[in-house]
């Protein structure tokens, strides 16, 4: 008998009324927020039916929610189009930023944790300094509301995706659209960056999966499998391959061939919000909302080694070649049984005046607390994409070599309200940035030696 690889870990009421919103912390995989029409935003721990705090003070419903990478911070879009940012140690709210004409949409945080991007039914985008509490920029572009937005690694470019079937990537250095990237036919629903090559994929309501090179700012591969509406993408790196999740199935595509499907889950969950892959265990945690429902659900994507280990063991090899038992790769593995008793590391940081000040973490694991991801090495029992290895796929001196390089010092974006791409690509500018080669002048010619001098003659 097949062992059931989808199942739900758990199923509660998470809000007096209907779940809005549900997003998973990036640091520990094991805190989770909601937000409802109630509004009310609820902070849980993976695996406890009781909320850690309910943070109230909204004005209106909740629509989106993100945490920062440490987890301290959780930045709270609501109906109104007000924006609140809470400071979860302290469970207090740091400022409240009047943002949109119309609700808040999607919040996400740039990869350096001082800004934040927001998107609304206004079709405006807009990006935030969280230090002054202030919008930097604004860009309206969208012909309807947004619905999903995305840093690139390397945080110089936003992609966002409307409900005018339209993606576009900003340019946040020089202020202004990039590229518009048009061929979905209905919503786009989700977008994910590479964490380190120059791709881009993007989920639709028109049921398709798009990957896009953002080399060229071409289609490169196009999934049409699924019968409902993508829900969400995220891009699978130890797989080399692309994860897309709609309401009935999860499929695992290769990103060298994403028009195939290499690997197909059947799924019940309903109103899919976020999910996250579990490293080392290579388990899906995927959120769900329903009503006034939240659903929990685990998907164990490591069919494949099961096979590799039955077809060894049918040979008569005891399978001792095949990957370790979960237990053995990861002592203290994420909780994935709803008894699992362990405690959330503590958060560190403090807001002094409306500023972040986020403090070192000291070095200390507790029980229970996810370890960093090893850096293991391809499977030799999977082909490695000829886009990792081909000599002709050479990155530009920016690329997302996972350093990710800072933004130009001092970054000071303009406050650009431009929506129209450029016409033609403008020439370069001179180059700059910390991971730019600069011109050295010629070394000096060498002088010639001093001549002898003669000795004095006799007086």
């Amino acid at each position: 008998v097949m062992a059931k690889r989808v199942w739900k870990l758990q199923d509660f009421v998470a809000h007096s009324g209907r779940v809005q919103c549900a997003r998973l912390g990036e640091k520990s995989g094991q805190v989770l927020a909601t937000g409802g029409d109630d509004k009310r935003v609820n902070i849980w721990k993976v695996g406890k039916a009781n909320a850690m705090m309910s943070l109230t003070g909204h004005t209106s419903a909740v629509e989106c929610l993100v945490f920062d990478k440490q987890e301290e911070v959780l930045i709270v879009g609501c109906g109104g189009g007000s924006m609140q940012c809470w400071n979860l140690e302290y469970r207090k709210m740091a400022g409240s930023l009047a943002g949109h004409r119309n609700a808040c949409t999607c919040v996400e945080f740039h990869p350096y944790g001082e800004f934040f991007a927001s998107g609304s039914n206004d079709t405006n985008l807009k990006i935030w300094d969280l230090r002054r509490k202030s919008c930097i920029q604004t860009y309206p572009g969208h012909s309807a509301a947004i619905s999903s937005i995305r840093f690139s690694p390397h945080g110089r470019w936003v992609a966002s995706g409307g409900l005018d079937n339209q993606v576009k990537i900003w340019d946040l250095t020089a202020g202004k659209q990039m590229k518009d990237l048009d061929l979905h036919k209905a919503a786009v629903t989700s977008l994910a960056f590479h964490p380190k090559e120059y791709l881009l994929v993007s989920g639709s309501a028109d049921r398709t999966v798009i990957l896009w090179s953002l080399e060229s700012f071409t289609s490169v591969g196009l999934s049409t499998a699924g019968m409902t509406a993508v829900q969400a993408v995220k891009f699978y790196p130890e797989d080399q391959a692309i994860l897309s999740a709609s309401q009935d199935m999860l499929r695992i595509h290769p990103c060298d061939a994403i028009s195939n499907t290499s690997d197909a889950m059947d799924v019940e969950w309903k109103g899919l919000q976020d999910m996250r892959i579990c490293y080392p265990e290579e388990k899906l945690l995927a959120v769900s909302a329903e009503g006034s429902q939240l659903g929990i659900w685990v998907a164990d994507l490591q069919r494949r080694e099961a096979k590799v280990a039955a077809v060894s063991r049918a040979r008569g090899n005891s399978g001792s070649a095949a990957r370790p038992a979960m237990e053995r790769a990861c002592p203290n593995p994420i909780p994935l049984d709803a008894e699992a008793d362990r405690t959330l590391p503590p958060p560190h940081g403090e807001i002094v005046e409306g500023k972040v000040a986020v403090a070192a973490a000291p070095e200390r694991r507790t029980e229970g607390e996810l370890p960093e991801p090893p850096k293991r090495p391809v499977r030799s029992e999977r082909p490695v994409s000829p886009r990792a290895v081909s000599p002709q796929a050479k990155m530009p001196s920016n690329s997302y070599n996972g350093t990710h390089p800072p933004l130009p010092a001092p970054w000071n974006p303009v406050r650009h309200s431009n929506s129209a791409p450029a016409a033609a690509p403008a020439a370069p500018a001179p180059a700059s940035g910390p991971n730019t080669p600069t011109a050295t002048k010629p070394p000096p010619a060498a002088m010639p030696p001093p001549a002898p001098v003669a000795p004095a003659a006799p007086a």
